[in-house]
């Protein structure tokens, strides 16, 4: 797991509400409070039984119209999953040897409280393993992600 501290709170919220930068992650869930509380959970059943989950850029209007306003929320979390497409490529790219099917989630964990907006990021397996690797590269993968959208981070 990596944790993060955005810098820019105004720029990254306009790249998370306003822009295209976060829309093919998927949305397991998400909740905000602002003067009530909201909570979304983005996944259904599919009429194969699968469970699906929402894109954010499908949720990202909805999202947005919730926040939106005079005064700053009071909180919110957005759980983002990377939708399976990129998850292979990513495995492939980092010369991981697990395979998709072995992946339950690769997951940025988006936290604004106090002002400040945090991200974590975690992997989840269907096969058990001591192994952190996957973890490890998640974490650079998602470093490269924001530096390429230039959203300032550091680390904690």
């Amino acid at each position: 797991m990596l944790g993060l501290q955005i810098a820019d709170i105004k720029d990254f919220t306009n790249k998370l509400f306003r822009q295209e930068v976060f829309d093919r992650f998927l949305v397991p869930e998400a909740a905000f409070t602002t003067t009530f509380s909201i909570a979304i959970d983005g996944s259904s059943i599919s009429e194969e039984g699968k469970t699906v989950c929402a894109a954010w850029g499908d949720l990202r209007p909805l999202a947005f119209q919730i926040v939106k306003g005079q005064t700053l929320p009071k909180g919110f979390k957005i759980v983002l999953r990377l939708n399976e497409e990129n998850t292979a490529k990513t495995l492939a790219s980092c010369g991981l040897s697990y395979g998709p099917e072995d992946v339950a989630g690769l997951f940025l964990n988006i936290y604004y409280e106090n002002g400040q907006i945090r991200c974590t990021t975690g992997a989840s397996l269907t096969v058990f393993s001591l192994d952190k690797t996957l973890e490890k590269e998640w974490g650079k993968v998602i470093c490269r992600f924001l530096r390429h959208h230039q959203i300032p981070f550091e680390e904690v």
